[in-house]
């Protein structure tokens, strides 16, 4: 539907350096006559924007932008701080297993721990306006927190890391895959079996270089973009 492709090129737009959250979006009329389509077209294109929750319209003054869904993955902050920052309040981190276990040898060998040392095998799903948009499935050492629980990781981590354990994430290293929804990702995330993925690999160093989080995780890309700015 040629509305639906509007959207996305509205939807390219406000996610660019463009617009600030809060910026007044151009008339439907200047829509229509900028992409060629007619002004229903535009105008069907912004009601499903209005219901991702992208932009707000208000009677007699127009759209503005509401928030992005931009992920900026070079900061340290973590996810909470992310969906703050692009004007995200309705997310949830739901923890769906939590554990703790002798580190396995190849799990010991990333984390740089004895095999057979303890550590937190941790899975939450992050959920924004009640639609899942990754699962993380994460190793963390135990010695440097003992006091971790369920609660702790229903919040953000990291400022859980910074605040009550006085460690700070320094430096994060990722790679990132594409790859195929397997059947319980894609019941996890919503999506058909098969969709496609960004799967990022992640491991955590401290202040005192040490790594303190080993995560995988899997990102329904079409909910969840990652933007990445490099300056030298």
């Amino acid at each position: 539907m040629i509305y639906k492709t509007i959207a996305d090129q509205i939807k390219v737009r406000i996610n660019s350096e463009e617009y600030e959250i809060g910026d007044i979006l151009p008339s439907e009329k200047a829509l229509a006559q900028e992409l060629q389509v007619s002004v229903m077209t535009v105008r069907k294109a912004l009601a499903l924007l209005e219901s991702e929750k992208l932009i707000i319209k208000r009677h007699g003054s127009g759209s503005f932008v509401a928030r992005k869904i931009n992920y900026h993955g070079g900061e340290l902050d973590g996810f909470n701080y992310q969906m703050n920052v692009v004007g995200v309040t309705n997310y949830v981190n739901k923890v769906i297993e939590f554990s703790m276990l002798d580190a396995p040898l190849a799990i010991a060998q990333q984390l740089k721990i004895e095999p057979g040392e303890k550590v937190y095998y941790i899975r939450r799903i992050r959920i924004i306006d009640d639609i899942p948009i990754l699962i993380e499935n994460s190793y963390i050492p135990v010695a440097p927190f003992p006091w971790l629980s369920i609660g702790n990781m229903e919040q953000s981590k990291f400022n859980y890391f910074r605040k009550e354990c006085n460690i700070t994430i320094l430096e994060s290293h990722r790679s990132y895959t594409p790859v195929q929804a397997t059947k319980e990702q894609a019941e996890l995330l919503q999506v058909p079996a098969g969709s496609l993925l960004l799967r990022v690999q992640s491991v955590s160093y401290s202040q005192d270089n040490k790594i303190v989080d080993l995560s995988d995780i899997y990102q329904n890309t079409n909910k969840y973009i990652v933007k990445h700015v490099i300056r030298r």
